[in-house]
């Protein structure tokens, strides 16, 4: 599978880049605001994650207690 293989470079990749590479024109990092509005941005990914992560907990100690 070629995926497995250029999502490790990609990621390395990534690393070594700079915040400014990752703002278009106008996309102020550097703003007092950019750090809110970002977490603003990411924050319902993060909350689905964990929503799906405690129901699989849960489901997976149901199977286990049977």
């Amino acid at each position: 599978m070629k995926f497995t293989k250029t999502l490790p470079v990609l990621l390395g990749a990534s690393v070594f880049a700079t915040q400014a590479v990752y703002a278009h024109p106008g996309h102020d990092h550097s703003a007092t605001s950019a750090n809110l509005i970002h977490l603003f941005w990411i924050a319902p990914a993060f909350i689905a994650v964990g929503f799906i992560a405690y129901k699989l907990l849960n489901k997976n100690k149901q199977i286990n207690k049977d």
